[in-house]
């Protein structure tokens, strides 16, 4: 997409620092270098029972995603769990994807898909509790009701029993989310029975069974010694956690390593003309990990507790320095006052993300500017690239490209990582991010982000203001009718540079003009041709003043025009323009308009006040206004004297 020699392929993730996310961001990060992709990262951040507006808008990576663009795509369905996202996410491929799509995880969509066999995958694991142990009372901690793979797991479940010829417990089976969250009313829901006591509680994933057996301890009773819990998927941490979780691994390597390489085939097919729309569905069987929590494997000993004591400790106290960083960054970040003193900032504060290699930061741009909202333009504003200051390229370019080519390598796959930036009803733009060898994103990723997003908002909310003031400033210093200034405009041009002008003995030039018989305008054509004949003299004098000049409307039908750095032939001049202007307005027109024009050139020097060389300019209009109503009663007088004598 941006590099012309290689294909790129596009991954759709929810949520950036979990186990399978990882599994999938390395492995397809390994397999895009090797078969020569660059491969785009486009995260979302959501959580099913969160409901908040955050999380709804991220729904806006499906618009904005330059999906027929894309050379191939892989996806993964299920960590779409909020409602809504999935369909969103289909929709999107079915409507917009002209390339190859290859589903992990998934057995459900019309397209190519690689997933764990759900049909087989937990079944040894009954059949551990069941037979090796001989357990009778054992229950399941289902995920939410709409969640398939969890549906398909309390199937076998409920399978399993039925062929072990043993009844569902009558506090069986719980839904919960797939998550922590509500896991206080699952454990009263299966311990506050005493005599409905499980053996043991199959979890649908590890996360629910973590939590679960850390909500037992609360209560005073030990895993396994009291209850068995299990669960599934083998995430990094039921490997060391106490007691170490007995659960179903399911090979995320393989997985993906085998949807890439389909992936990749479909690519070929395309470019052959072979490939035609269709998909095969493949399953791949779970791994039984037998571990401490069913009392199979044995306890850990002093140096490992040691050892997994000293490890959280280190981990604890990263996240922690990590959470103090990002909350200096967030200060300083909100402080900025400009898109400038913000690149700083991230620049300045780059040890907040140790582990990226570039950084682009990506606002959307309309004709008015920075839009607030996906368009089809976008400018970059603020670049890293190998962690050097790559400053604020402003470079415009169309948004399917995604980002331009100053971000290219021609000579190395890359892997960047896309997030949009918007709080509220606003979408400011995107960040690109490119980590180094190995690296992925963190729990900071998101925190990171919206922290940008919210010195986006800051900054907007800035200029919304800033702009609110002028336009009140300007209300309050200009003529609504004309738009020329005002007394008061004219005052607050001239006041702060005055003295100086004076001291510095600058030739200037004032012009006083009065709109001649306004009110038999007014008589004839209302105040519509009055107000028509004042906007009138404005146009003249803005095609006619030099362009550094003041022109203000001070009151009525008379206005004043400061010129600074203007001598006798140019205020002459000027006069000239003015009156060849309303000649040929006049000419159509379906009245005349004109006006009495005074001009006073004077040197400044200290002591001259603007008052006075006003006062003499008006003196030299009214002169002019005096002079011109002597010549017209002179015409009359002869005019009057010349019919007489004729009759």
């Amino acid at each position: 997409m941006i590099t012309d020699g290689r294909k790129t392929l596009g991954v759709f993730m929810n949520k950036a620092d979990l186990n399978f996310q990882n599994t999938v961001q390395k492995v397809t990060r390994q397999r895009a270098r090797e078969l020569g992709y660059d491969i785009f990262y486009f995260f979302t951040v959501g959580y099913r029972e969160s409901s908040n507006f955050y999380d709804e808008q991220e729904k806006s990576m499906f618009a904005f995603t330059p999906m027929e663009k894309l050379d191939g795509a892989l996806v993964t369905p299920d960590a779409y769990d909020m409602p809504g996202f999935r369909e969103s996410l289909f929709d999107m491929l079915d409507k917009r994807a002209k390339c190859p799509v290859v589903c992990v995880r998934d057995r459900l969509s019309h397209y190519d898909s690689y997933y764990t066999d759900e049909d087989v995958a937990i079944r040894p694991l009954m059949k551990h509790l069941l037979e090796d142990h001989g357990f009778r009372k054992v229950c399941f901690l289902a995920g939410y009701k709409e969640h398939p793979d969890s549906n398909a797991r309390l199937a076998c479940y409920l399978d399993e029993m039925e062929k072990h010829g043993l009844p569902v417990p009558p506090n069986g089976i719980y839904h919960g989310s797939m998550w922590s969250r509500g896991i206080k009313e699952a454990y009263e829901y299966f311990y506050s029975d005493r005599e409905n006591w499980p053996e043991a509680v199959v979890c649908a994933n590890d996360y629910m069974a973590h939590a679960l057996i850390e909500e037992i301890h609360n209560h005073g009773y030990n895993v396994p010694q009291d209850t068995v819990v299990t669960g599934f998927d083998d995430i990094e941490a039921s490997k060391r956690s106490v007691p170490s979780l007995t659960t179903v691994g399911q090979d995320y390597n393989k997985m993906i390593t085998l949807a890439m390489d389909l992936l990749h085939e479909r690519i070929q097919q395309k470019d052959r003309g072979e490939w035609e729309v269709g998909y095969k569905h493949l399953g791949i069987p779970g791994t039984l990990e037998i571990r401490e929590s069913c009392g199979c494997a044995p306890r850990p000993n002093a140096a490992h507790l040691s050892s997994e004591l000293h490890r959280i400790e280190m981990v604890n106290r990263e996240m922690g320095n990590r959470e103090v960083s990002q909350t200096y960054f967030s200060i300083e970040l909100n402080t900025a006052d400009s898109y400038e003193a913000m690149h700083h900032t991230i620049f300045g504060k780059l040890e907040d993300i140790p582990t990226v290699r570039d950084f682009y930061l990506c606002l959307f741009k309309d004709e008015k500017g920075y839009a607030g909202h996906i368009t089809p333009q976008v400018e970059l504003i603020s670049a890293i690239r190998d962690r050097q200051d790559a400053g604020m390229p402003r470079i415009c370019f169309n948004r399917e490209t995604l980002l331009p080519s100053l971000a290219e390598r021609a000579d190395e796959p890359q892997a960047f990582y896309v997030h949009l930036l918007h709080q509220r009803h606003n979408t400011y733009g995107y960040t690109v991010m490119q980590y180094l060898d190995d690296e992925t994103p963190t729990m900071f990723y998101l925190h990171w982000n919206i922290i940008v997003s919210i010195a986006l908002r800051n900054l907007d909310d800035q200029f919304k203001l800033k702009a609110l003031y002028e336009e009140r400033r300007l209300s309050s210093i200009t003529d609504a009718l004309t738009g020329l200034y005002n007394r008061r405009g004219v005052n607050e041009k001239l006041d702060p540079i005055w003295e100086d002008m004076c001291r510095e003995k600058r030739t200037v030039c004032f012009a006083s003009l009065d709109l001649d018989n306004l009110k038999p305008i007014n008589d004839t054509f209302g105040h519509q041709g009055g107000d028509e004949a004042l906007r009138a003299i404005a146009d003249a004098i803005r095609a006619s003043v030099p362009e550094n000049a003041i022109p203000a409307r001070i009151g009525g039908d008379e206005y004043l025009i400061f010129m600074p750095d203007c001598d006798e032939d140019d205020a002459a001049a000027f006069s000239g323009r003015f009156e060849a202007y309303l000649a040929e307005r006049n000419h159509n027109a379906r009245f005349a308009v004109g006006a009495s024009v005074g001009t006073y050139v004077v040197q400044l020097s200290e002591g001259i006040s603007l008052d006075r060389c006003v006062n003499e300019s008006d003196e030299q209009m009214y002169q002019v206004k005096r002079q011109r109503h002597a010549e017209l009663e002179r015409h009359a007088r002869s005019f009057g004297h010349t019919r007489s004598r004729h009759a």
